[in-house]
């Protein structure tokens, strides 16, 4: 029965004694000594809602004085007390007095920097009210608005140690997070009347991505702002140990990839469907053209596909061809009668009946397979292109395997006469120049035409002069004949050469002194 009473009275107890997150939102506007803000009321406003999505348990206060936000701090550390997460999320006008943080509540005055800790409420307290939470204490500040209060007091001369934006915090307990909505000395803008603040608007979008731990939220908050205000850089200060903790539980959760279909590319590439119909030919099978034909389906009004659909219907009917012909009655009418071999009995054994042994059918000799052409380089290749070419009348120069102007001339000129719009150059592959000189080899029928001459203009008729007798004499005799007379030879006796030596006869004799003739 004691049980039952107790389990009674715990049920009954106010859900906040057993809220795991809370948060404090607060929207300051309506400034009483400066002009007012056009969206803190609406950020909050936002943020409570987007926060209670989540599953936060919410106090929402709004154009708090200096007194209220004391008692609204000290209301709230008894519900952060009891749970692991508490959250202050504050909009309005902050300040950064001698290195340290304070938010502005709306009756503060400031007209000397010395009025900070009796006009404003310090960062340091408003993180001793969160102190009580078990693992998560969280300040988000969209405070770095541009400051009336900060320019007041400098044209005064009133605020040498205050600066703009808001100040980095360098120590803080354990299990501690504070975000600013611009770094350090910054500010950010307020945004457009009628809308959140940008960074505000950053905070609610991260909040609706799917479930992270809450440095990755801030980390897509930082992503979003810096997209939405160019150079804006949020401050992060965290002293959180390696559990995550997740904000935004109830996200919509990612949707799992739906399966990758991997479509075949449509290949419009003139070079790539050339080096395919090489490997096409190479490879001589009816699957390898019908895989050209799927890959390059996009392309059926070119020459090479044309060429390929010729080609695999061609294979295919030598494939039908060379298929046994089917067992039918006139088949077995024609096949050879069974071989009938007389056995002779053995001795003392009556002669038994003749045994028939069928004919075994001897399988018909196979032709040799025929030796594959080697291949050809791609300088072969280069010859017989031209070559191929020149037969069609396209090629005008001599074939000497160099892929220059007259070679690429040629192959223009082929596609004029054939419609084709093949592309080469000296670099290309072996592949591409054995595919082009396929498509011209079996292009018997086209012929280019014929270079037409250019006609040379005619030359001028001049009356012709009757050559002068004497200058012409005179030019005979004064020029020589270049190539001196060749001296005549003798016949008959030998020349001899005035050398004189000694000379031995047939006979042995010995004669000294007589001219040597050779």
């Amino acid at each position: 029965m004691l049980r039952l009473v107790f389990a009674l009275f715990f049920s009954l107890l106010p859900a906040v004694l057993w809220a795991e997150k809370v948060a404090l939102v607060i929207g300051n506007a309506s400034y009483q000594n400066v002009a007012p803000l056009a969206n803190p009321g609406r950020d909050a406003e936002a943020v409570s809602a987007a926060l209670s999505k989540q599953g936060f348990d919410v106090v929402k206060a709004t154009d708090l004085t200096r007194s209220a936000l004391y008692n609204t701090l000290r209301d709230f550390r008894d519900r952060a007390d009891r749970a692991d997460v508490a959250m202050v999320y504050y909009a309005g006008h902050g300040i950064e007095v001698g290195g340290q943080n304070f938010l502005i509540p709306v009756d503060a005055r400031l007209s000397d920097e010395r009025d900070a800790d009796l006009e404003m409420i310090g960062m340091d307290v408003v993180l001793r009210q969160l102190s009580g939470a078990k693992k998560l204490k969280m300040v988000v500040l969209d405070a770095c608005r541009d400051n009336p209060f900060v320019q007041k007091m400098q044209r005064e001369n009133r605020g040498r140690n205050i600066g703009q934006g808001l100040a980095i915090v360098s120590n803080a307990e354990a299990a501690t997070l504070i975000a600013y909505a611009a770094a350090a000395g910054e500010v950010t803008p307020d945004g457009p009347a009628g809308h959140n603040s940008p960074f505000t608007s950053a905070f609610l979008k991260a909040l609706d991505l799917p479930p992270a731990d809450v440095r990755i939220l801030l980390g897509a908050v930082r992503d979003e702002l810096n997209r939405t205000v160019p150079g804006a850089v949020p401050f992060v200060y965290s002293s959180l140990g390696a559990e995550q903790v997740v904000i935004n539980p109830n996200s919509t959760k990612p949707e799992p990839p739906a399966p990758v279909t991997t479509e075949k590319p449509v290949v419009h590439d003139e070079e790539q469907m050339l080096r395919d119909y090489a490997m096409a030919e190479f490879s001589g099978s009816v699957e390898a053209w019908d895989a050209f034909l799927e890959t390059h389906a996009s392309q059926s009004s070119q020459l090479l596909y044309l060429l390929a659909q010729r080609t695999r219907a061609q294979l295919a009917g030598q494939k039908i061809a060379a298929l046994p012909p089917q067992t039918g009655t006139a088949e077995r009418a024609t096949d050879p009668a069974p071989v009938t071999t007389s056995v002779a009995p053995p001795a003392g054994e009556q002669q038994q009946a003749a045994v028939q042994i069928p004919a075994i059918p001897v399988p018909e000799p196979q032709p040799a397979p025929q030796p594959q052409a080697p291949a050809l380089s791609r300088d072969e290749l280069k010859r017989a292109v031209q070559a191929a070419l020149k037969d069609r009348g396209c090629y005008r120069s001599s074939v000497d395997g160099i892929w220059g102007r007259g070679s690429l001339a040629a192959l223009v000129r082929f596609n004029e006469a054939a419609g084709t719009d093949l592309h080469l150059d000296s670099n290309a592959d072996a592949e591409v120049f054995a595919a082009v000189l396929k498509v011209v080899e079996q292009s018997e029928e086209v012929i280019c035409a014929a270079a037409q001459p250019t006609p040379k203009p005619a030359r001028k008729t001049t009356t012709a002069r009757k050559p002068s007798t004497t200058s012409t004499a005179t030019v005979q005799q004064a020029a020589p004949d270049p190539t001196p007379p060749k001296p005549a030879v003798k016949s008959g006796a030998p020349t001899c050469r005035p050398k004189y030596g000694t000379l031995y006869g047939s006979d042995g004799s010995l004669s000294v002194g007589l001219p040597i003739c050779r």
